[in-house]
């Protein structure tokens, strides 16, 4: 899969606009997780997030951590409680992110989450523990079991899965706009590329740019020949074509794009650079309620051709939302490698969101195309145009 460098700090926009995405979205979501409780005699979830799989986390309370990370606990009946890995004077700046009430600020979360389950009673409950991105600092989570050695404890990493597989339509919104401001952020990056300039010094006015327009965080990967992660290290000059990837969380939720970007006097890499976005076209033709997963690698198998295995490795689709890579996966591989549960669906439905990519090497240069999508019932929409 192809991996982006995350931030320690997310130092982006950090907002919620809760006319986009109200209270009584969050209320909808958390009845249905109720009832998975209820479905396996849980007496109530203990969610762990952190700045770098916070998914699970944000579903339920629309809070992502800045740094570190929190846990959520949510009762079978009864307010769900936040700890955060935060001071105490950062509480108030968190409540303005979340609509739950109960925020508590935590430099120990297994101690004081041991605390907060006895505080409701439940020394000797039966309690699942997700933590879907393995985030949870170990002697954290050890110190929270020791300390309730009556617990019962049941693994749901998997449990929001089903849940998050198909957007709805406040996601779909957050996810446009999400697309819409890549998109513009594509169009600046354009402008910064010039022959002789440094590579980090674009890398840095393409993340000024996206901060400067909103975006909560941003991945870049750039070069001619392999992707890079941001480095001052970034030194060589561009020459005659540069690939990059951007993926831009905004509102929670994540977008992606590939491009590459071909100057005057390059004669062959163009055709290299049409043939990729062809293949990814004829991929989004493949996304259509009930169309199957498989579909889409066997569409980029044909068009790929010889260069498939290289393309396989940088991972040519996934599902896309508050993850960067989430189910729907085309094969089991790709979801270990990021650490999901399962593949999700092996089918298509509407309103799920996939994100698309081909890249490969042609005469030792990387050519790098992608895309975000929505499956709509007439096939493909981009959420970035």
């Amino acid at each position: 899969m192809i991996f982006g460098r995350h931030s320690v700090l997310k130092r982006g926009c950090s907002t919620w606009d809760a006319m986009q995405v109200p209270p009584e979205v969050f209320q909808g979501r958390l009845n249905a997780v109720r009832k998975q409780i209820a479905r396996r005699n849980l007496d109530g979830l203990v969610i762990y997030g952190d700045n770098y799989s916070f998914a699970d986390l944000c579903y339920l309370t629309n809070y992502f951590p800045k740094v570190r990370g929190g846990i959520a606990f949510v009762p079978r009946d009864g307010a769900i409680s936040m700890l955060l890995n935060i001071g105490s004077r950062d509480v108030p700046f968190a409540k303005t992110l979340t609509w739950v009430d109960d925020v508590r600020a935590s430099n120990q979360l297994g101690s004081d989450g041991a605390k907060l389950l006895k505080e409701k009673g439940l020394e000797k409950a039966r309690i699942g523990l997700m933590d879907s991105g393995q985030g949870f600092p170990l002697p954290q989570l050890e110190e929270m079991k020791i300390s309730l050695p009556e617990v019962s404890w049941e693994n749901c990493d998997a449990l929001l899965e089903p849940l998050r597989l198909v957007k709805t339509a406040q996601e779909l919104t957050a996810m446009c706009q999400a697309g819409h401001l890549l998109r513009d952020i594509c169009a600046g990056t354009e402008k910064f590329i010039r022959p002789g300039r440094k590579e980090f010094e674009i890398v840095a006015d393409i993340d000024r740019l996206a901060r400067d327009k909103g975006a909560e965080d941003i991945r870049i990967l750039a070069g001619e020949k392999r992707l890079n992660p941001p480095s001052f290290k970034q030194s060589a000059n561009v020459g005659s074509h540069w690939a990059i990837y951007l993926a831009i969380q905004h509102e929670r939720y994540w977008a992606e794009a590939g491009r590459t970007f071909v100057f005057a006097g390059e004669t062959k890499t163009p055709g290299a650079y049409r043939k990729a976005q062809e293949i990814v076209a004829a991929m989004a033709n493949q996304l259509k309620p009930k169309g199957a997963m498989t579909a889409l690698d066997e569409t980029a198998r044909r068009g790929l051709g010889e260069f498939y295995g290289i393309a396989s490795m940088y991972g040519l689709a996934n599902g896309i939302g508050l993850n960067q890579w989430e189910a729907p996966f085309l094969c089991e591989s790709d979801a270990r490698e990021v650490g999901a549960a399962s593949v999700g669906a092996s089918a298509l439905d509407e309103n799920m969101t996939i994100a698309l990519r081909v890249v490969f090497e042609s005469e030792g240069k990387l050519i790098l195309y992608g895309d975000s999508f929505e499956v709509t019932p007439s096939g493909a929409k981009s959420l970035v145009g």
